[in-house]
This record gives C-alpha cells, structure tokens and sequence, in this order.
C-alpha cells in the first residue's frame, strides 16, 4: 500500500467513521464525507502557498478535523509535526518557530479569542478561506520524510522522531499479511491520534475500507459494548481490566457454569471480536490466559516507534507468553549482552529530530539498525521472549546484574496484585512496591507477605525481596507513576515510595 493512494480510495465510499468526544457527542461520517473535506483543505492550504517540505503543525484532541487535516498534509507532500494531544503549555508563536511551521492548524477549543499570529489556523472545516498572510516555508528533510513525531519513550523522556512513508508502508502490507481483513470489520480505538501508531492504523482502515470508531479513554468499556469491534490494538491495562470486569460480573455463579465467563467476556467486549493485540507494556500471563480460555484471541505484541512492530504473534502462530516471531523475517537479531536489534531498509523512523546525542547514538547504531534497549531471548521454535528493559538492570553489591521484570511476573501470580514493582531498595537487598485494593485488609497483607516469600524460595539470595511496601494508589499517567505509553515509571515509583519508606 502507499500512503499518497488514501484519499482517492476513499471517494465513493460509504465505510463508516465514528468519532466521539469527551463529553460523549457522535460525530458520524463517511469516507466519502472525509474525501471532500480533505479536498476542502487542501485548497485552504494551497490558497496560503504550501506545498512540499512545508511543515503544518496539528493540535487538537483526537477528532474528524485532525484526520482531515492530517490527510490534507500527505496530499500536498507537507510535513505535519504532530504535536502531542495536550494543549500545549508553549506559546503557539514559540512552538511556530521552533519547529519552523509554515501553518500551526489548532483546535478551534484550543484557540482563545485573543490568540492571533500570521501562521495559525483553525481547524473548524467550515472555516472560510484564508487570505495569504505569510510567505510559506518549505525547508529540506530527508528523502521519504513523512511526519514529525513525539513519543514518550520507555523512560517518559519526550523524543522527536522522523517518520518514514516507506517505514509505514511496510509495517502496514506486513500487517495485513499476518491479520487479514474480512467485510465486516470494525476497529475501535481510545488512544489519540498524536500516537503514531494509531495514526497507521486508521491509514489501515481508510486504505481498506475498514469501519473506524474513536472514543475518549472514560468511554471506552461503554464503547466497547455499543460499537460492538471486530479488533482492537491496546494496552495491557485495558485486558487485565476486562478481566477483573468479567470475573465481577460473573460473580460466585462462574463456579457452577463454565461457559458463564466466555458469555459475560463476550458481552463487555461487544460480541463481535475476531482479534485483540496487546503491546506497550508487559502484560500479566494471567490476562493472556483468560482470553484465550474464554473465546477470544490475545496475540502479544512488541515494536517501538524508532523501528516499527518488531514480533507479534498472529494467526496460526502463537506461543503464549512471549512476544511472537519477528514481524517481518530475518530483521531481529541480539547482540551479545541480548539486547533487540532491528535491521530493516525501511524502518518507521529516520531518526531523531529533538533528542540527546547519548539517545540517538545508543539506538541508531548505523544505517538501518536500531538497538531497542530491550534485552531477549529466542526460544528453540524462534519465538522472542523479552527479557527487560536495559536500563532497567539491577546490578548487586556482587556485581551481578539480572531484570525484575522476571520477578514481578512471579508476583503478578496472585490475582490480588494489581501492579508489583521490584527495585533496588533503600537499604541493601531488593524492594518490591504492591499495588493493591486490599491494602487496608490485615489477613490479605499478611497472605500477600507470604506470597512473597514463596517467591523469594524460588529466587538466588542476591535476588530475594528483602523490603514490601503495600499501597492502594493506582499506578497511572496522572499521577506520574506510568509513563505516557503506559509502562511503569521506576524512578518516579521508587521516589515516591523508597525514598519516604
């Protein structure tokens, strides 16, 4: 597929688009009502001089102007730098300089009524046709340079990547070689647009003609069940809550009718789900389990942004509890202390363009190689098992350096856990921070301690958690304790909690 062939294949169609907002207002449209609109902007650009290798800044939530705007930009050979989905606590005449916008397009919510400057626009597709005001700015990138991205990275640290046409044009033919499109597919999503990744798979839907729905994260289990999906790509956090979701509604009767929780399962997810992927974040093999168990598919998933999907399991071939085999064949390899390498003539990333020079020389390598920062091993059948994150390393007073990744997944094995987060502690030895709803519950404590203890048996003594500290806060973006892209923030877990314990 190429990305500069979506907008005419969405001409005549009438594919349903379904986008809601935070207060819960349907936007409904077609891909045909998106391919005038489209047409729509780009006039409005063209009427201010824009053309190829002018850069058109777009901020807004996820919404019907962002995808309109967005395709706009690849009609005309623009580069959209999307900004993260936020409003954005810059001045817009400072963020139009910094990243030499030609156009900063703004959510017409986001637009307070004294905001004036001769580059901004507003969203609103109804908006009248501009008057050239500022002598556009097309500047040099480099060949095949798609849009400018931000992403959170593993370490909440915000990155600026180069994405790849070609880079997304190979994830998403490799995409649907593995999963395949059937007639009556739906795909709904809850995460914003300024995610690249959700940006490639709404290309997915327009391309082939795929329902597409969007809903604001608090609506998404009521959307699930009234948007009725055929697939959905997400966080664990989303699987391991419809797991709890299905064990409550089912309640004591699961005990005396087996097939009650594959029903209540079906019933939260829509009824309809051919497929869900999870990726992101270490998933608890519990959650795997269950859906498996229960009817529907969970294939694991790993890729990073600076690379593309790098492993997913997909239909026919599926190992539980590992990552998958490499999405596209003979491009991972490990070096020598089993870190992930992914070697690709298109990767999705060109490199950084706001980035520390440690950043981009530790994982741009050379020329169509990226080291992911993940340490794995492959199975005998060739199957990729993630190990932990690099970084993330403990090393001992000995010496010697192991993951915790490995150890919280022995935690995650009693249902009461909601998140275990193992750390260096304070003092010598091991500390693990537990998250969990039964926090002010004696017995529970002290059954959870013995858990751990259990698990301690099965550990070298380096490894042994010396320290527990129970708490009954969620772990989440808003409270800093998860990084944008949902994995665990450490450094911030273990200020918050060794440092006071």
């Amino acid at each position: 597929m190429r990305i500069a062939d979506i907008l005419a294949r969405l001409q005549g169609r009438s594919t349903a688009l379904v986008l809601v907002d935070d207060k819960g207002q349907e936007t409904h449209k077609t891909f045909d009502d998106l391919h005038r609109d489209t047409l729509h902007v780009v006039e409005r650009l063209r009427a201010l001089g824009l053309g190829p290798g002018c850069r058109v800044g777009i901020a807004a939530p996820s919404n019907y102007g962002w995808m309109a705007w967005d395709l706009a930009c690849v009609e005309l050979g623009c580069v959209s730098v999307a900004l993260p989905n936020e409003r954005p606590s810059r001045p817009w005449a400072e963020l139009i300089e910094a990243y030499q916008l030609s156009v900063m397009a703004v959510d017409p919510a986001w637009l307070d009524g004294d905001a004036r400057h001769e580059r901004l626009q507003s969203m609103a597709l109804d908006a009248p046709m501009p008057q050239k005001t500022a002598e556009p700015r097309p500047l040099p990138h480099q060949p095949g340079t798609h849009s400018l991205v931000f992403s959170s990275g593993t370490t909440g640290k915000t990155k600026g990547l180069i994405i790849s046409a070609a880079g997304t044009e190979r994830l998403l033919q490799l995409y649907h070689d593995a999963f395949g499109v059937e007639s009556q597919d739906r795909f709904m999503t809850f995460l914003p647009f300024a995610n690249y990744q959700q940006r490639m798979i709404y290309y997915f839907c327009l391309y082939h003609g795929v329902e597409f729905v969007s809903v604001p994260f608090p609506l998404l289990f009521a959307g699930l069940k009234k948007y009725q999906p055929t697939f959905v790509i997400a966080p664990p956090i989303l699987y391991e809550t419809l797991q709890a979701l299905t064990r409550a509604s089912a309640g004591a009767a699961a005990a005396q009718d087996p097939e009650l929780l594959t029903r209540k399962l079906a019933e939260l997810t829509g009824g309809r789900m051919r497929y869900m992927i999870t990726g992101m974040a270490p998933i608890k093999r519990a959650a795997l389990d269950f859906f498996w168990q229960h009817g529907i598919s969970l294939y694991e998933a790993f890729g990073i942004t600076e690379a593309g999907m790098v492993a997913w399991n997909k239909p026919g071939q599926v190992r539980v509890g590992s990552v998958g085999k490499p999405a596209e064949a003979g491009s991972v390899s490990l070096s020598d202390e089993g870190e992930v390498i992914v070697r690709r003539d298109a990767l999705l990333s060109l490199g950084y363009f706001e980035s520390s020079e440690e950043d981009a020389r530790s994982t741009f390598i050379e020329p169509g190689a990226v080291a992911t920062g993940d340490i794995a091993e492959f199975d005998a059948d060739g199957f990729l098992h993630i190990v932990g994150r690099k970084k993330d390393a403990i090393i001992t007073s000995n010496g010697e350096k192991f993951h915790p990744e490995p150890i919280e997944s022995m935690l995650h094995a009693d249902p009461r856990i909601g998140v275990a987060v193992v750390l260096a502690g304070a003092r010598q030895g091991l500390a693990a921070v537990i998250s969990t709803k039964l926090h002010e519950d004696e017995a529970a404590v002290q059954a959870l301690r013995a858990h751990v203890h259990q698990v301690n048996q099965q550990l070298p003594a380096q490894q042994q958690i010396k320290q527990v500290i129970f708490t009954g806060r969620d772990f989440s973006i808003e409270n800093g304790l998860r990084t944008k892209n949902m994995k665990l923030a450490r450094k911030a877990i273990a200020a918050a909690f060794l440092d006071s314990a």
